[in-house]
């Protein structure tokens, strides 16, 4: 069928329940309306917005998908009406109601406004479409901007890469895009696993639970605030700050490479942007059953739809509860979530989303680094390790987050070419992190013992963060113009008292646990930490002909305080300035094939002191990047591939006059490549393949005054160069086994090092797999039931990733099987 409004998944996707019933559903529903219809188009009242077509003429399957590109109606359409269809195209500067009256013409389909955001399309079609074939509806969903151009496992729109809704392959950077039809098909449950099949990026795997996000992007760590977004806004200031429920999401959006243009300081490997789930003005309700490996027991719902019957207000409410172990001893994996979200939509061209959540997480507490010796080599007494072994204090060692945030998304169109938009949020949070874990060093004693500290870190942070933006469109000599201005300002502060202390030395082949953990009475560390980070930008994204230009320029002022309160020390102040800056080019092509390049800055101020106090300047970075994107035409699809060279200047590096300072004569560098594509193959089969190498080194170091020794020439940190992945999706379409769909997924992940580069950790393939049913192909009853296994790491492969400290290692995640019995309705 012609599908429905991008920004929800309708039923017929959601649960695959309809193809069956389809065919008598479709007619039932259509007979009133097809009495008296009116041959020609009929437009919305409102939403006059007009797009640039440039479709030609094809089959109408192919011309309906560009159709999807251009605007911001999602079509899915029934193969077997349009499949024998041809489209004359399009070519000029119309409304979709417009555009589509055009591509429909000579097909014997109409389509039918009934409203800005309900399309119906009637007609008998071409004349070999059997008589139940000749009606075809639109299940009608609310326009919802940031999850616009999503169908199935492809992307082909992006809020995040521009602040405004744009194609990918107009913006000129590599953009990866998880959809929530993928993160679903593969059974994702926490982030490390969501990103897991994207290029050029890589977080750290933890066996005892997810733990705080730990991204790695284009080589460069983006730990904190640095590379972790939500609706376009930081998702926290601090690791112990921030945590991630992926049920609560509706698609995750990557970046690569910098985007301080757009966004302010971070890191020069880009960021990644996670999208909530917005309330629909169509009922669609899930809840959600969950068993599995590691006394895995989890209960989810996620309930949206109308309120009322004047279409101006919606809801949603999304929740989970899950009780787990994990593989390692002592150590579990509990959480809580809760969101509330809540529309108002008073016209076409007004709508305000309030959303809010709190999150409860708790985990084991022990960052695991464990010897190389008993891990990666045999070790001379006891061998290796077995796989559960726990480093910290049972009874001790916990981490525990309680985060709650309440914001407000609101976007207002005067016309169709002038809107502005706002973006606010307040995050309050708590935590407390007891550890008990390994010093830093790897060594043992007799082989066998093993020395650790002790710490107790308590903290409490509030943030507000709020983005605001006006976006123009206007043509001037035959160039179009879509100008983005805004104001961003963030104010972050933290209360945090810290205590080390010791723990007894652990046997790790012979654990004796309890023995005393002496901290002192007093914090070691007590300190306010504020952050306030004000930031204005303007973008202007040109395009003349099939040219597509993006300019942007940002300036920021980032002001830090911290107040350590042992002693009587005063404040430390900081006042960082900085401008960003981003130019690209690309062309675009008849067949969907837009190359680029494009140049773009970042800046991270740095908080550690010179010999004679002066504050550091930001670290700076600057990369060129060239690529080509592709959106198929007669296909559903997105390829890209890139290659990019990013330096960073000004990072610290040791002092080698004044032992315990540093200067900023460092610098690194990162080269690569990346590939990836996400197709829909046909005949119920689907693709998600990528690669990457990546050459990250540091090219200039200063020798550590006490060792002598120099990183000059090192690999960065647990950055491989070869990594790659692929995920073949396929769904049965017609007899016995139809409504049986099952996927298989292989990652890659090459030789990685640590930052002495003195450990090498070998690559490893891990193999993951899902196979799920829907029962309403058994039985129309039981429409909305469906059952899924999934399963990561399957053959329970054993790898591992760098420690804290040279010498040590991480063991990676564990087999990890789930059943999921989900009713959706």
């Amino acid at each position: 069928m012609i599908g429905r409004v991008a920004g929800a998944r309708s039923r017929t996707e959601r649960g695959g329940t309809m193809h069956r019933l389809g065919r008598v559903l479709l007619v039932s529903t259509m007979m009133v309306p097809l009495a008296g219809h009116s041959a020609r188009s009929q437009a919305p009242a409102t939403n006059a917005a007009r797009y640039d077509f440039a479709i030609p003429s094809q089959s109408l399957d192919g011309a309906l998908a560009a159709f999807s590109r251009v605007s911001s109606l999602q079509v899915l359409n029934r193969g077997s009406v349009t499949k024998a269809a041809t489209s004359p195209g399009v070519n000029g500067r119309f409304t979709a109601a417009e555009a589509l009256s055009r591509l429909l013409a000579g097909t014997g389909l109409t389509p039918h406004f009934a409203s800005a955001n309900t399309v119906t399309v009637t007609g008998s079609g071409p004349a070999s479409f059997s008589a139940l074939d000749n009606a075809i509806t639109l299940d009608t969903i609310e326009v919802q901007g940031p999850t616009y151009g999503t169908t199935g496992f492809v992307a082909t729109r992006s809020t995040a890469g521009t602040k405004s809704n744009t194609p990918l392959a107009e913006v000129p950077a590599a953009i990866s895009v998880i959809t929530r039809d993928e993160l679903d098909a593969r059974g994702v449950q926490d982030l490390n696993t969501a990103i897991a099949y994207t290029p050029g990026i890589k977080v750290i795997d933890y066996p005892g639970g997810q733990g705080a996000p730990n991204i790695y992007i284009r080589g460069y760590r983006t730990i904190n605030f640095l590379g972790l977004y939500q609706d376009g806004l930081r998702a926290g200031f601090n690791s112990y700050d921030q945590n991630v429920e992926t049920y609560g999401l509706e698609r995750i959006d990557v970046i690569k490479g910098p985007v301080s243009a757009l966004y302010g300081q971070g890191a020069p490997g880009g960021i990644v942007n996670l999208l909530t789930k917005r309330p629909q003005f169509t009922r669609m309700n899930e809840i959600q059953l969950q068993g599995g490996t590691d006394q895995w027991r989890s209960a989810a719902f996620d309930l949206t739809g109308p309120i009322g019957d004047s279409g101006q207000f919606a809801y949603r409410l999304t929740g989970l509860l899950r009780k787990a172990d994990t593989p390692v001893d002592f150590s579990p994996d509990d959480r809580t979530y809760i969101a509330p979200a809540f529309t108002w939509k008073p016209s076409d061209n007004t709508s305000l989303t309030v959303l809010a959540n709190h999150l409860d997480f708790k985990r084991g507490g022990s960052e695991q680094s464990l010897p190389i010796s008993g891990t990666l080599r045999l070790n001379p007494v006891g061998g290796r390790l077995p796989r559960h072994f726990f480093l910290g204090e049972p009874g001790w060692n916990e981490e525990h987050i309680r985060n709650t945030s309440i914001g407000y998304i609101f976007d207002h169109a005067f016309n169709e070419s002038l809107r502005v938009q706002s973006t606010t949020r307040y995050i309050s949070t708590e935590s407390d992190y007891k550890t008990t874990g390994a010093t830093q060093s790897g060594a043992l004693l007799n082989n066998r013992l093993y020395r650790r500290n002790a710490a107790l870190r308590e903290q409490e942070s509030e943030s507000f963060l709020t983005d605001n933006r006006i976006e123009a469109k206007f043509d001037t000599w035959g160039f179009r113009h879509t100008v983005l201005t805004g104001f961003d300002y963030s104010a972050y502060e933290r209360d945090e008292r810290r205590r080390s202390g010791s723990a007894a030395v652990l046997d790790i082949f012979n654990p004796v646990y309890g023995r005393p953990i002496v901290l002192p009475a007093q914090p070691n560390v007590s300190s306010l930490t504020q952050l306030e980070q004000t930031g204005v930008y303007l973008q202007d994204q040109i395009k003349f002909e099939r040219f597509i230009v993006t300019l942007g320029a940002r300036r920021d002022w980032v002001k830090s305080k911290v107040t350590n309160r042992i002693g009587n020390n005063q404040p430390t102040s900081n006042l960082d300035m900085a401008w960003s800056y981003r130019a690209g080019l690309g062309y675009e092509f008849d067949n969907g094939i837009v190359p680029y390049v494009s140049y773009s800055t970042s800046f991270n101020p740095q908080a550690l002191p010179r010999s004679d106090g002066r504050p550091f300047d930001p670290a700076e970075g600057k990369q060129f990047e060239a690529g080509i994107k592709y959106q198929p035409r007669d296909f559903n699809g997105y390829i890209s591939a890139a290659v990019f060279d990013i330096v960073q200047t000004n990072v610290p590096t040791r002092d080698p006059v004044n032992s315990g300072f540093f200067t900023q004569a460092g610098e690194t560098r990162s080269r690569g490549f990346e590939l990836e594509g996400k197709v829909s193959l046909g005949g119920g089969f689907g693709l998600i393949a990528s690669y990457a190498y990546l050459d990250a080194k540091v090219t200039k170091d200063t020798p550590n005054p006490v060792t002598g020794v120099s990183l000059q020439g090192n690999r960065l940190e647990r950055v491989p160069h070869h990594s790659a992945s692929a995920w073949l999706d396929y769904e049965v379409q017609e007899g016995s086994f139809a409504g049986l769909r099952t996927g298989i997924g292989l990652r890659y992940t090459g030789e990685t090092t640590d930052t002495t580069n003195l450990d090498r950790i070998p690559g490893y393939t891990l193999l993951d797999a899902s196979l799920s049913y829907d029962f309403a192909r058994m039985n129309p009853s039981l429409t909305g039931l469906k059952f899924t296994v999934s399963g990561t790491n399957l053959l329970d492969k054993r790898y591992y990733q760098a420690g804290f400290y040279q010498g040590t290692v991480i063991e990676g995640a564990r087999r990890t099987v789930l059943g999921t019995v989900s009713y959706r309705f």
